[in-house]
């Protein structure tokens, strides 16, 4: 029964779960439920699943709940195991006694916050929290409109916790949405909600934020779109990134080309200083803060900050729902945390003064710090379906609880719970041995704010080698007071221990103590050299003072990626990789001075001359020393080169199509134990994984995908498309051509329409997303498998396509029609007599001017246009041709001479995705996702997308964040999620609208 707080309503395992533990093999004896009226379960419910309600607990082998016990000394049983949140690790002061109480009882605790696995919490509620915190913010919103004279439809939001689930939630959330889809009251400004953190909290509040009509934005947006009139019809949402946060001190430069280096900043905090209050705050509305931050980082707004900003007039700031909650922390003028009964408090900066009425003067507040509470039925879902399977392992291993030792507790019993196990029978387990000195600490008197202090950051197997304790023995023995401030503890899996960390606040009397405890402490790593352990010290005078010592073996360790081809993405793929000194990059390339161009963009690049065709033993030798292979061949020739990195045992990725043939090795990469990723470009590439984005999104919320349209396409920008095809070459015409002659299969409503090769380009249709481009899009292959890979099979409308400017395609046709795009001899050495030949070949035509009207279809506008092209092409009697054997070609060599960027010319690249999704309660949704890319002096649109993809998903596989072996495609969360998050930070993010209940999705498919 939890009696910690009147609000906690959860419970370790519902109903469902019990049922589950007494029904299995390893089934339980008894299933103990303390009675409880408060419970989001009944008593009545876990009866009906076999387990028996009783006050008495003494006959239990192991009593869980969800937090502490509210009285220790009356409420914990002797000599009995335990599970619950203890928030002890950290050697919290009002824990304390609670955790001398466990030693004093016998008590064996296993607490939830250190049951990891795969490096990650098994149990966190992060999601459930940011669900909670937007619902709130909500609320909070309307009545601070509400205060300044603006009744909008954000007022009849409730607090989460006046909701009966989850889906109530979202379905009063939509229904605002159809208010604000009608248009707030005019006179109001646009809304702009931003969001920090990326983890599970921030995931949360947007999946919240997204069930409005809204907009994604990017910050170099907001200038702009805070001077738009209304009545405004969808809010705007900001999800910031590093660099709108902090940048470098001192540096004044304009950085916005070049990607912010998040390791750098993560390692060397104070070398940055804080940006959001001049960046973004003066333009956000909402701000809800999700990010992690200690002392070492600068706040994301100090009372300063918002202080000056309202003495300037700008008030913009209405709502802060700190859903991180750190009292004083990102956010200084967070003071103390609020309740569910009443979570707001209203912040004046001007006056410095809080009060408990939201009024028009400053910022609603919100710090609840049980947010998940809120939520007590989905939460509690999400913590039983996590804790099940270790309590049935645990019970197939009963003896468990009466083991005389911990090493015997150990044998059998699941890792996760053996790593969580801090105490046990009286005494705190080894790795944990350590929170003997915060319990004595506890009992001292704290320090004084104005003592000099240094936060150490340590990591390193800082546990298992007992370097942690005897970090803790010196501050002890120094008369140090000392706090963790934070705290991962790693441990054993499998005989092999991952590194721990922790950051500690140490402060002394005098700042010479101070120095002298840290020189101590710098010596006892590198004394103890089984914790292969760094150490970083951050003082109080923001200086930051990083101590010599040998670094770790899991950082500096070089990386070899071997990139095959030299073609123009290779240059993209080196640069991104080659920004690391840790990576060895080899271009290897039968044209050397190719090879030396490409490898010349990385810090440590190397060009190899290769004939991959002919020097197949030195194409192995240098596979078989890569860690990574990237090939940017031709799709042809990747399955020989993946049958070599199989035998090589060595990962590879790719930017093609995987075919048949790249599939059928699916089994075999699997044996080898190694990951062959397909399709890491722009289109195949990018598309899977926006798209995939949108439909996961959809089904976690219950709903099905039940139409589908992606369309892409590489182009010259608008101000340079200045030839009569409108387009121009960033790789080879002959791809262009081949492609424009490809069969496509898609489904219209409901039916399978079959477009033959030869009548694709005559098959084009208006593309009227951007319509000041004036475009026109072609089905681009057989889309109907995507549907299974995407798992939208039942889709009525499935189509993917290919963007050109309106017009190439029917010009194109015309070319086809000729037999310009046939690999036929051309009948002589000029153009004159390859077309003659044509003219006779298509149907013996005895003149020019016929031949072109009967191929452009008796169109003499076309006709005219198509003559106008092949004479600026140079396609006329004077000119010779390049290849009598071939006069495709030929052809192609004229494009490529002809119609290629010049030094001062940008291409573009064009995305969208229109998915129309439907739900069990009637409601639709209509998704456009759009990316619109421009090159620059430096580098094509064409490049960054197809060839940053190919390396994002290298450094991946580098540090092996993919686990699953075999054949891979980029639809899977685990792959796609990363990826579009390191995209976002080269520029390269979709901008997201949702509409409800409307079809205008039709328009954009056919």
């Amino acid at each position: 029964r939890e009696t910690y707080d009147k609000w906690e309503t959860r419970v370790p395992l519902c109903p469902s779960h019990v049922g589950e533990l007494l029904q299995g093999e390893t089934s339980l004896s008894d299933v103990l439920v303390q009675p409880a009226s408060h419970r989001v379960f009944s008593n009545e419910e876990y009866q009906a699943v076999g387990a028996k309600v009783s006050e008495d607990l003494s006959s239990a082998d192991l009593i869980i709940g969800v937090k502490r016990v509210k009285d220790e000394e009356k409420d914990l049983i002797q000599d009995k195991m335990y599970m619950f949140f203890s928030h002890v690790i950290k050697g919290q002061p009002q824990n304390m006694a609670l955790m001398q109480s466990i030693l004093n009882k016998n008590i064996q605790l296993i607490d939830y916050e250190c049951i990891i696995k795969d490096q990650k919490r098994l149990v966190a509620f992060g999601k459930y929290a940011g669900i909670a915190g937007m619902t709130n913010a909500f609320q909070a919103l309307g009545r601070r409109l509400l205060a300044a004279g603006y009744s909008t439809p954000f007022l009849h939001c409730a607090p989460t916790s006046m909701y009966s689930g989850l889906n109530d939630v979202k379905a009063d959330v939509s229904k605002m949405g159809e208010s604000i889809a009608n248009g707030l009251p005019p006179g109001l400004d646009p809304l702009i909600f931003c969001f920090t953190g990326r983890g599970n909290v921030a995931n949360g509040a947007l999946e919240i934020f997204k069930l409005l009509p809204h907009k994604m934005i990017s910050s170099d947006q907001l200038d702009e779109i805070s001077k738009m009139k209304g009545p405004h019809k969808h809010v705007y949402g900001l999800q910031v990134q590093y660099d709108d946060i902090v940048r470098m001190k001192n540096d004044e430069r304009d950085n916005s080309n070049s990607a912010f280096d998040s390791e750098h900043y993560k390692k060397h905090p104070t070398e940055y200083e804080g940006i959001f209050h001049s960046k973004v705050a003066p333009y956000c509305n909402v701000l809800i803060n999700g990010m992690y931050w200690d002392e070492r980082y600068p706040r994301l707004l100090t009372n300063e900050h918002i202080t000056s900003l309202y003495k300037e007039g700008n008030k913009s700031l209405y709502v802060l729902s700190d859903i991180s909650c750190d009292v004083r922390g990102s956010v200084e003028f967070l003071d103390r945390t609020t309740s569910i009964d009443n979570p707001y408090f209203m912040y004046n900066p001007i006056l410095n003064q809080t009060s408990d009425v939201i009024t028009s003067d400053g910022v609603a507040v919100m710090g609840v710090d049980i947010l998940p509470s809120e939520l007590p039925r989905e939460s509690s879902q999400h913590f039983g379906d996590a804790l099940t399977p270790l309590l049935r392992q645990l019970a197939s291993k009963k003896s468990s609880t009466q083991a005389e030792s911990f090493d015997e507790f150990m044998q059998g019993v699941p890792c996760e719970l053996t790593n969580a196990c801090i105490s046990y029978k009286g005494s705190l387990t080894p790795t944990f041995s350590y929170i003997d000195s915060l319990i004595k600490q506890a009992n001292r008197s704290e320090a004084q704010e104005s003592d000099p202090y240094v936060l150490l950051s340590m990591k390193g197997h800082l546990f298992d080698s007992g370097l942690i304790n005897q970090t803790l023995d010196i501050f002890e023995s120094h008369d140090c007071d000392f706090s963790i401030q934070d705290c991962t503890v790693r441990r054993k899996k499998n005989e092999a221990s991952d590194k721990s960390s922790v950051l500690l606040r140490v402060s002394a009397k005098d700042a010479d103590l101070l120095d002298e405890v840290t020189r101590k402490i710098s010596s006892l790593v590198d004394l103890i050299t089984t914790a292969d352990a760094t150490i970083q010290c951050f003082h109080d005078d923001s200086e930051s003072k990083p101590v010599n010592v040998e670094i770790s073996s899991d950082e500096g360790i070089e990386q070899h990626i071997l990139i095959l081809g030299a073609g123009r993405v290779a240059s993209s793929v080196s640069e991104y990789l080659g920004r690391s000194n840790q990576c060895v990059i080899t271009v290897a390339s039968a044209l050397e001075d190719e090879a030396n161009s490409v490898a010349n963009h990385a810090k440590r690049g190397h060009p190899i001359a290769l004939d991959v065709l002919n020097g197949k033993s030195h194409l192995e030798s240098l596979i078989n020393n890569a860690d990574v292979v990237v090939s940017l061949l031709p799709a042809s020739m990747h399955p020989s080169i993946a049958e070599s990195c199989i035998s090589k045992k060595t990962n590879l990725v790719t930017a093609s199509y995987a075919s048949d043939e790249m599939r059928s090795l699916h089994t075999r990469c699997k044996e080898a134990g190694i990951t062959v990723l397909n399709e890491m470009g722009l289109d195949p590439g990018i598309d899977h994984m926006s798209a995939m984005k949108i439909i996961d999104d959809v089904k976690s919320r219950g709903g099905e995908v039940t139409s589908f349209s992606s369309v892409c396409g590489g182009l010259p920008a608008p101000e340079d498309a200045n030839n009569h095809l409108m387009y121009k070459f960033s790789w080879s015409p002959m791809g262009v051509l081949s492609a424009s002659q490809n069969d496509a299969v898609y489904r219209a409503d409901g039916n399978v329409i079959k477009v033959d090769g030869k009548d694709l380009l005559a098959s084009s249709i208006p593309f009227s997303f951007w319509p000041s481009l004036h475009l026109e899009c072609l089905p681009n292959r057989d889309c109907i498998p995507y549907g299974d890979r995407y798992g939208i099979q039942n889709a009525r409308n499935m189509f993917r396509g290919t963007l050109r400017y309106y017009g190439f395609s029917s010009l194109l046709n015309v070319f086809k029609n000729m037999g310009l795009l046939d690999d036929i001899e051309s009948g002589g050495n000029s153009w004159d007599k390859a077309l003659y030949k044509l003219q006779k070949m298509k149907g013996g035509f005895n003149d020019m001017n016929s031949f072109l009207l009967t191929c452009s279809g008796g169109d003499e506008a076309l006709a005219l246009r198509a003559a106008t092209c092949l004479k600026s092409l140079g396609i006329t009697k004077e000119n010779k041709i390049s290849q009598p054997s071939s006069i495709v070609r030929s052809f192609c060599d004229v494009l490529e001479e002809q119609l290629t960027f010049k030094d001062h010319e940008r291409d573009m690249v064009l995305m969208h995705h229109g998915i129309q999704a439907a739900f069990e309660d009637g409601s639709r949704e209509t998704h456009h996702s759009s990316l619109q890319i421009f090159g620059d002096s430096k580098m094509t649109a064409m490049c960054k997308t197809v060839g940053y993809t190919a390396a994002v998903g290298t450094k991946l596989l580098l540090s092996e964040k993919i686990n699953e072996k075999g054949v891979l495609l980029p639809t899977n969360k685990d792959i796609y999620e990363p990826c579009l998050e390191a995209l976002e930070k080269e520029g390269i993010k979709f901008n997201e609208e949702i509409l409800m209940d409307r079809e205008e999705i039709q328009q954009f498919i056919f």
